[in-house]
């Protein structure tokens, strides 16, 4: 007898406040609604790339109240069966945990939890990735994707893999998972071969993340999965713990598995990441819209509207829109957030 394919849910996270990518991405649109590498914008890529694996039915989108009309400009074909709204937000682990709660009763089947904001290529490669760990969450892990360190990347989490008991189909258990390193620790690990980026995707089955809550995360746990069909309220949703689900879950549980990721990844976390995908000019500038330029190179220059103008200037992250500015040293594009708490964008 063929054995049964699993029923699988892709649940996107939608949320997001706009800080990273401002002043191009705001609260009411973030970087997921922008178009910067194709003429799609970054959510629209990621539905694109998980539909020869999922139906559009079965594709849930978590996210605040006010996305869900921009996500609809985005995805004409989503309807209310689709969304899951979250009545504040609370980070990955009560999103995750509403996920859960929609599909409780299909605990065989498995879920795929993406952020919407990632750019990954190629599609088919990645595809079979996804195929090897829903067969790792079949056999009731918690399974995540590691990405071979590229770069001595000093801006994301590690995974230290136990590469001395592999679980076949390019698995791996766990050993540990480690906070962003400084640069020294960062080039260790990329030299070490056992250490991953932390991708922010998971697999597991329904019945195996319910579990893992009731176990790990009992706050949340009783705050949204041992509710029942009651309705969910702000009230209960604050009683959640506010964490990721890394922290909430996967550095608790044993049994999580990583899949070394054979697909090319990045989570375009800043301005700066831009230029890693994007060509070069031939003064080396990288630019969106219009530019002119003259003894300037090393710019990253993003013109929402008009055209911006460069003269003896280098290593610097301009992007226009039709109200603001900004222009910032490029090594300093990861600090937009700290801009952002001094000085809160005035509203048109």
């Amino acid at each position: 007898m063929t054995k049964k394919s699993p029923e699988i849910y892709a649940v996107l996270l939608v949320g997001g406040k706009g800080e990273r990518f401002w002043p191009l991405s705001t609260p009411e649109r973030p970087k997921q609604f922008l178009k910067i590498f194709s003429n799609k914008t970054m959510i629209q890529e990621t539905v694109e790339r998980i539909l020869p694996l999922v139906p559009s039915e079965r594709i849930l989108f978590v996210l605040p109240p006010h996305l869900t009309r921009p996500l609809k400009n985005d995805l004409k074909w989503v309807k209310t069966e689709n969304l899951i709204v979250e009545p504040e937000g609370r980070n990955t682990a009560p999103a995750i945990a509403l996920a859960a709660r929609r599909l409780r009763n299909k605990p065989d089947a498995v879920m795929v939890v993406l952020p919407a904001d990632h750019l990954i290529t190629p599609a088919k490669t990645y595809l079979s990735d996804l195929k090897k760990a829903v067969e790792l969450a079949e056999k009731r892990y918690l399974v995540t994707f590691g990405i071979p360190p590229a770069r001595p990347e000093t801006g994301y989490g590690y995974i230290e893999v136990d590469r001395r008991n592999p679980l076949g189909n390019s698995g791996f258990r766990v050993k540990k998972f480690h906070e962003k390193p400084d640069e020294i620790k960062a080039k260790n690990y990329m030299k070490s071969g056992k250490h991953f980026w932390n991708s922010g995707m998971f697999v597991w089955k329904v019945g195996e993340i319910i579990k893992a809550f009731k176990f790990h995360s009992s706050k949340t746990y009783n705050a949204l999965l041992s509710s029942g069909n009651r309705k969910l309220t702000k009230e209960s949703y604050a009683k959640s713990e506010a964490t990721s689900v890394d922290y909430a879950i996967m550095e608790k549980a044993s049994n999580v598995a990583v899949i070394t990721a054979r697909f090319r990844w990045d989570d375009v976390g800043s301005w700066a990441a831009v230029e890693r995908h994007l060509k070069k000019g031939v003064d080396k500038n990288t630019s969106v819209g219009k530019l002119i330029s003259l003894d300037s190179a090393d710019c990253i220059v993003v013109a929402a509207q008009g055209e911006v103008a460069l003269l003896g200037v280098s290593n610097l992250v301009i992007v226009k829109t039709h109200d603001t500015v900004l222009v910032c040293a490029k090594e300093r594009a990861a600090d937009i957030k700290k801009l952002l708490e001094r000085h809160a964008p005035r509203k048109p």
